[in-house]
């Protein structure tokens, strides 16, 4: 992907009413950030004008704040940070792929994504867009949200992406199979610990699919 011919992408599918561009003489960010009652969430691509470096990322933080410590509340407490990107850049990890930050034991994995044209990687990051939505709709649940957040990120386009979203699931698929979904120590993922990563709410819209 050349510089001349930058990705965007989520402005097509944005709601246009809450989308943010920021701009400098390096970087391009298109975002879309929801926060209430320490709860955060933003949806950000990120195209460099200087280098072939491109992302598209989804992270929340919610943070609940404490009083006085009781044994309830310390019990209740917690720090929640979560984060999944899709990106490429060409130093450092040379392939397309996807990057997660998860909640449990605060560990990455990554799933390469291999033999994409760019076309096919285009259909991946809509496909991004689309599995987004579900994160999105399980951090409202969970959190008690009552604000539509779906209208808040999205415009209706973002329906027409559920083809991209099985593209890309194919291609995790595929990445699984080629061992090149990995932790971060480089080792690849077995079925016992593919099993446990399903078992993580917000990654498992990733990994829907059969084996």
């Amino acid at each position: 992907m050349p510089r001349s011919s930058n990705v965007y992408i989520l402005s097509g599918y944005a709601n246009p009413a809450h989308l943010e561009n920021v701009r400098s003489e390096t970087e391009h960010i298109s975002k879309v950030r929801w926060g209430q009652d320490g709860h955060q969430i933003e949806l950000s691509e990120t195209n460099s004008l200087v280098e072939d470096k491109y992302s598209l990322n989804l992270s929340s933080a919610q943070y609940v704040v404490e009083g006085f410590k009781t044994q309830e509340t310390d019990n209740a407490s917690h720090n929640i940070n979560r984060q999944a990107m899709i990106h490429h850049h060409p130093r450092g990890h040379r392939e397309k792929h996807l990057q997660f930050k998860l909640q449990k034991e605060n560990e990455v994995i990554r799933m390469t994504l291999e033999n994409l044209n760019t076309d096919d990687y285009q259909r991946c990051i809509k496909g991004f867009l689309s599995v987004s939505q579900k994160i999105i709709e399980l951090e409202r649940t969970e959190g008690n949200i009552r604000a539509d957040l779906q209208g808040f990120f999205f415009n209706d386009r973002v329906r027409e992406l559920d083809v991209d979203r099985r593209f890309l699931l194919e291609h995790i698929k595929q990445a699984y199979r080629n061992e090149s979904i990995r932790l971060d120590n480089g080792e690849p993922v077995t079925p016992e610990k593919l099993q446990e990563l399903k078992s993580e709410i917000h990654l498992l819209p990733f990994l829907d699919w059969e084996e």
